[in-house]
């Protein structure tokens, strides 16, 4: 959700958007058959790669967390500001819950319906919630204390956070040498990341983050080809949110989306960036409905399933336009419940 402010950002705005779309560019790898049909022939070379393009998604959300809520410090009223949060899960869980049964005929008790919404499921994407919440409880104290250290110590603290959760799955898949208990906590790498990138945006060319954005995709793309042998897909330590890759990707896109002037920007491509990414949030939740409606169109017009790639550039745009249409009421919706219980807030909130 978004802070009102008069002027915005148009690169945080890209980032924003473009993490969206990519996160239902994911999504068309789960619903298209992709991990059901054998790797093989250049068409599935190409979906490996592209793949993992569209992989950075979770982490440019999470980069883009750290970037603007490292200035959050703790106050009795700053729990307050999840608000528009849990707003938009609950109308984005309601409109998903109510999607399943009428659309796919699923049934729930009272008691199963509020744990839909406890366990986080009630819109089946939102595991992200579940995640998000623990990192905003956390953030105002992991602040206090990045602020607290020198340029030297936040250096530190960054590359002991990737030593922690991007180095294991690189190293420990050739020989077990590191520990691999904090992968889990990978959050915490990029949301420090983001700090970081606030005070030291790198400084390499565009084409040069552009490269290695690319460059690694069709690394790993071309890795992941090769582990199948022909076979479904294999998941590779790669593929994890925290990776060392995935990391390295995210930094390369966020950096070069974050430069982004929206000045000479056409105006209705401009006003497009400024919707997506207002929406992002409600948008990436009801998703599943989207999902549910435009693949199995997708499957029937296809019929072979290593084919379906080349029907992305038709099935991501209409899951997004499907989405943002979901995704607006449940923003005024949201808008309107928090205008209920006022949250003063001082900082750019990610979507």
């Amino acid at each position: 959700m978004e802070t009102r402010t008069k002027q915005r950002d148009f690169g945080l705005d890209l980032v924003r958007a473009a993490a969206g779309v990519l996160t239902l560019s994911v999504h068309f790898f789960l619903n298209s058959g992709f991990y059901e049909t054998p790797v093989a022939g250049k068409t599935m070379l190409a979906a490996c790669m592209v793949r993992m393009l569209c992989m950075t998604c979770v982490p440019l959300f999470l980069l883009l967390t750290g970037y603007t809520c490292v200035g959050r410090r703790w106050s009795k009223g700053y729990y307050r500001k999840l608000l528009p949060v849990l707003a938009v899960y609950v109308l984005a869980g309601a409109a998903c819950l109510a999607f399943r049964v009428v659309w796919a005929g699923e049934r729930f008790t009272l008691w199963g319906i509020v744990r839909q919404f406890t366990v986080y499921s009630a819109a089946p994407y939102g595991w992200y919630i579940e995640m998000y919440i623990g990192l905003f409880l956390l953030s105002p104290f992991f602040n206090a204390a990045w602020h607290a250290l020198e340029d030297g110590g936040k250096g530190a603290l960054v590359l002991t956070l990737m030593g922690l959760t991007a180095l294991p799955g690189a190293v420990n898949q050739y020989r077990e040498l590191l520990p691999a208990w904090w992968v889990g906590v990978y959050p915490l790498t990029y949301y420090a990341l983001g700090a970081w990138l606030r005070e030291h945006p790198l400084r390499f060319k565009g084409w040069q983050l552009l490269a290695c954005w690319l460059g690694l995709a069709v690394l790993v793309g071309v890795k992941g080809y090769r582990t199948a042998g022909s076979g479904v897909y294999v998941w590779l330590p790669e593929d994890q949110w925290g990776s060392l890759a995935l990391t390295l990707e995210s930094v390369c896109l966020f950096s070069l989306l974050r430069r982004a002037k929206g000045e000479r920007v056409p105006r209705p491509l401009r006003w497009c960036v400024v919707r997506v990414a207002k929406l992002s949030l409600p948008m990436y939740l009801v998703s599943y409905i989207a999902d549910q409606i435009v693949y199995p169109v997708l499957a029937q017009a296809v019929p072979e399933a290593h084919h379906r790639l080349f029907a992305m550039p038709v099935a991501v745009p209409a899951a997004v336009l499907c989405s943002l249409l979901l995704a607006q009421p449940i923003d005024w919706a949201a808008e309107a419940l928090v205008r209920l219980a006022p949250v003063k807030t001082n900082n750019a909130q990610e979507s």
